[in-house]
């Protein structure tokens, strides 16, 4: 993982998963919530397939943050 864009893909996930923590929900949840499988979010939050602009902007809703304080926080934790 030396790439910085590798870097925030998994800041990125650790923080929804803080996020979802912190909001009380699980990944099933956060699902069907942004109206995609469950499975589909484990992948991913894993890192097994690139999640897209659309779905990204949903889930920053749904975890009540904008996309860009989402961002933020996760460019944070590479900063840590």
């Amino acid at each position: 993982m030396n790439t910085y864009g590798e870097r925030l893909e998994v800041a990125l996930s650790t923080q929804i998963k803080v996020e979802l923590v912190e909001h009380d929900m699980d990944q099933k949840d956060l699902a069907a919530a942004i109206g995609i499988e469950s499975a589909t979010l484990s992948r991913y939050l894993k890192g097994h397939r690139n999640m897209p602009m659309p779905t990204f902007f949903k889930v920053a809703e749904a975890l009540g943050v904008t996309p860009r304080v989402l961002m933020e926080r996760a460019e944070a934790r590479i900063q840590q």
